[in-house]
């Protein structure tokens, strides 16, 4: 008869240990998704996501000389007296450029900052604290969109067209010019493959204002384009992203429309409860909602809902009003009575930042956020 393996006591012991440790992380687990007070208690004390007003690295800035605050990247940037000087996460000075710009539009995406003469005709192009190239363009400049390549299209008014618009690679090369002789672009739009380009229009010359996009393939910008959405009667377009699926979505005043090569879809109609409808962070929706919780008392929810076919997400805020809502393509920043908020595309809560002062405004880069006072910048790290 064979004889039975001894099991060793301290095996035993490891393996209950290890069982009580996972039992207790799945309980604490459990207790911070649903309960509200725990999570807030252990974002605060233990993963330090709560942060004073006074307590960040600050920026020093003179309101007098009216500066231009921007955030891009792992920077936050300050343009005054025509000079763009970059901070980065500790608030420490980086270095600057010289840009001949008094009333500036910035738009950046990823390391690529355009930094434009608002209705002139000064263009720069900067990555890397450093310009890659400049132009001054035949028109005045209405607006700039880059893409994570680097590629830039700008929107011009014109003597003869009612917009041009130009596309550059990331060399400064012009690829190519489209030009709207009926209506006015009010938004362009490049997708992450370098293949679309979205133009948003608006007709004023009929009794109903209409809003138009046309789906344009670059290379063969000349030919009509591949496909073309008008929106319904009066309504207003506002904005335009492209999703990694290098889908239109597109922004009107009341609803939200897809738009393919080969399709158009709404994706969604505004309601009278949304507070706050946004499309811009990436490959989702951002719905801030108002609920009614009693006969004079309302919660607020965030729901992210999503772009190409992923999960929907949910956020609240409970009995908490947001004022604003600023999104990009990485974060949601809720500005709230005193606080603002900083949420994951996921829904989770990233920094809760405490103030009693008055915010003047929120810029946002991939990594870094600017709390923005009328002589300073707190400097938040995410």
């Amino acid at each position: 008869m064979e004889e039975k393996p001894k099991i060793d006591s301290k095996t035993i012991a490891k393996a209950m240990a290890s069982l009580v440790i996972i039992v207790c992380c799945a309980i604490v687990l459990a207790k911070y998704l649903i309960n509200d007070d725990f999570r807030n208690t252990i974002d605060a004390k233990i993963l330090r996501k709560e942060v004073a007003e006074n307590s960040s690295n600050t920026i020093e800035i003179n309101s007098d000389s009216n500066p231009f605050i921007y955030a891009f990247d792992k920077y936050i940037t300050v343009l005054s007296k025509n000079v763009l000087s970059f901070y980065d996460q500790r608030a420490n000075f980086v270095g600057s450029v010289d840009v001949n710009i008094t009333t500036p539009y910035m738009n950046a995406r990823d390391k690529y900052l355009a930094v434009a003469e608002n209705g002139g005709n000064k263009f720069y192009f900067i990555t890397e604290m450093g310009i890659r190239w400049k132009k001054e363009v035949d028109g005045e400049i209405y607006r700039v969109s880059i893409n994570k390549n680097g590629y830039v299209s700008v929107i011009l008014k014109n003597a003869l067209y009612k917009s041009v618009i130009v596309v550059f690679d990331v060399d400064g090369n012009e690829l190519c010019r489209k030009y709207c002789a009926k209506n006015y672009a009010v938004c362009s739009e490049i997708s992450d493959n370098n293949k679309y380009l979205a133009i948003g229009q608006i007709n004023y010359s009929g009794t109903v204002v209409k809003s138009v996009v046309n789906l344009i393939v670059i290379e063969n910008i000349k030919d009509n384009s591949v496909n073309t959405y008008e929106s319904e009667s009066g309504k207003i377009l506002n904005n335009i992203r492209f999703n990694d699926k290098n889908e239109a979505i597109c922004m009107f005043d009341s609803y939200v429309q897809r738009l393919t090569e080969t399709t158009t879809e709404k994706l969604y109609d505004v309601k009278e409860n949304n507070l706050f409808v946004d499309i811009n962070l990436e490959n989702n929706m951002v719905i801030v909602e108002k609920e009614t919780s009693g006969l004079f008392s309302y919660q607020y929810q965030m729901s992210i809902k999503n772009t190409i076919g992923k999960s929907d997400n949910l956020y609240f805020l409970e009995n908490d009003v947001p004022k604003k809502l600023k999104v990009t393509r990485k974060f949601i920043c809720l500005h709230l009575a005193n606080e603002v908020r900083i949420v994951s595309p996921g829904g989770w809560l990233l920094k809760r930042y405490i103030t009693h002062s008055e915010i003047q405004d929120i810029v946002v880069g991939d990594s870094v956020i600017g709390i923005v006072y009328h002589n300073k910048i707190e400097v938040i790290d995410v």
